[in-house]
């Protein structure tokens, strides 16, 4: 039987963002980036019926959206992007910042009305961006779990608000990347997404999780949805890489017909 990894985009959503999942959206922000919130929101809520409609919306566009696949706000205001990519992409680094400071400038301006007199960038708030990727953020010698945040290089000392907090930070999960402590709190979503299987020593909330995107278990609806997900990107891939055949084709024909171009040019000055 086919295996459909937690990395499909539904599977993705449906874990985090589903109305009971909010313990495990919780827990999953905490053990990468180590932060605790009391309350984290997702901003749209898994249902199947709403994913359809906005998967066949995007589907149908010429021109496709720029968004992340997840974005929930914290009880102070923070937000958190959640990114999942399984394709390599040239500019994903600048994409995952432009999430990152799109959802920081998002509050710009939004002043309660007891903070009238207040600037607007008081409204600003902490932003953090996980991105769970399968392929190597640099190249395969460096660790799976990689956080970027704002410091002095000489002293180390963090780039705080007038709260104490980071106002950015920028987070990788390389599944692709096997070098990750046993001991970290994401060894297990590493193996969990990566694999779709948890180990008997893995937290509840993530056993909860492997359960909760069973695919056996599913609604006809969304195994379907899966389905069609899953076909849909190996469609992609399968041009991709006819595409970078053709290319390399290409590449060695042309190069071909310089080497031909060269030698007739040598042996006509020989003579």
């Amino acid at each position: 039987m086919h295996v459909y990894l937690p990395t499909n985009d539904l599977l993705f959503k449906k874990l985090l963002t589903s109305e009971d999942s909010q313990h495990i959206l919780k827990a999953f922000v905490k053990d990468l980036l180590g932060l605790e919130f009391e309350r984290l929101m997702p901003k749209q809520t898994y249902h199947i019926d709403s994913y359809k409609k906005s998967y066949e919306e995007r589907e149908k566009m010429e021109v496709k959206l720029t968004e992340v696949d997840i974005l929930a706000v914290a009880e102070d205001g923070s937000y958190t992007t959640i990114e999942c990519q399984v394709q390599a992409q040239k500019y994903f680094h600048e994409r995952s910042l432009f999430y990152l400071g799109e959802a920081y400038r998002s509050p710009f301006g939004n002043l309660a009305k007891n903070e009238v007199k207040k600037s607007n960038f008081s409204s600003l708030r902490p932003a953090y961006g996980i991105n769970i990727v399968d392929f190597y953020l640099s190249d395969d010698t460096e660790n799976a779990l990689q956080l970027f945040r704002l410091m002095n290089l000489e002293t180390n000392r963090l780039f705080l608000n007038k709260e104490g907090k980071e106002l950015l930070v920028l987070c990788f999960l390389s599944l692709k990347d096997d070098v990750l402590n046993t001991q970290h709190a994401a060894y297990h979503w590493h193996y969990y997404f990566k694999t779709g299987e948890v180990k008997t020593d893995a937290p509840d909330y993530i056993k909860e999780a492997k359960k909760k995107t069973d695919f056996l278990i599913l609604e006809e609806e969304e195994k379907e949805m899966i389905m069609k997900i899953d076909k849909a990107k190996a469609i992609a891939e399968a041009e991709l890489e006819y595409a970078r055949d053709e290319g390399i084709a290409k590449g060695k024909k042309i190069g071909r017909e310089e080497e031909r171009k060269r030698n007739r040019e040598e042996k006509r000055m020989r003579f």
